[in-house]
């Protein structure tokens, strides 16, 4: 779900058969700001209020969505939460191939499923199990939209896992400081050493 209009409309719509009631437009400007990554004193000069009009029209929808999701929702966590929770609300599977909303996708997981029925009827060995493609699902991953230089914490990391052998590492630090980017950043870098 990447546009934002999509992301309104479910939105709207979840609210709207709890409760009888549609978004405001400072909702959905609020919706739609935080998406985009904008902070309230820039949704409020865009929608020409307060700042503390829309921190309260904001405390008002997030707890609307925490409602109707069972989930702790707020301004930092929404977009991935809200992902989430379309795709598993509006995914189905039919046989080999996916349904999101009107649209079947066969192609590729026909393929996936191929792939993987020819793997576990394969001699031992086939060049195929011999060197195997590591699947790797990022879905939920968020966007790595900018990373700063970390090149040591990134090498540490890399050698605590590939020559340590470490097999359970803790990244901790506080809100936004980029250890879901560095741990992206390390996946990208090291996932060929893996089965």
């Amino acid at each position: 779900m990447n546009n934002i209009e999509d992301v309104v409309q479910w939105a709207d719509n979840l609210i709207f058969d709890k409760t009888g009631e549609h978004l405001t437009p400072i909702q959905e400007a609020i919706l739609t700001g935080v998406w985009q990554r904008q902070k309230y004193p820039q949704i409020a000069k865009n929608f020409n209020c307060s700042e503390s009009h829309v921190k309260k029209e904001a405390a008002k929808l997030w707890e609307k969505l925490r409602e109707e999701l069972g989930e702790d929702l707020n301004k930092f966590n929404f977009r991935s939460k809200l992902e989430k929770k379309y795709r598993v609300s509006q995914v189905s599977h039919l046989g080999d191939c996916l349904q999101i909303d009107n649209v079947n996708i066969c192609g590729e997981l026909k393929q996936t499923i191929k792939d993987k029925q020819t793997r576990s009827h394969s001699p031992p060995t086939s060049p195929q199990n011999q060197n195997p493609s590591p699947i790797i699902d990022l879905t939920d991953a968020p966007e790595l939209l900018s990373f700063y230089d970390r090149t040591s914490e990134l090498s540490t990391l890399k050698e605590w896992i590939l020559q340590a052998r470490a097999r359970l590492i803790t990244i901790y630090g506080l809100s936004g400081i980029g250890k879901s980017a560095i741990a992206l950043k390390l996946i990208e870098q090291i996932q060929t050493e893996f089965d």
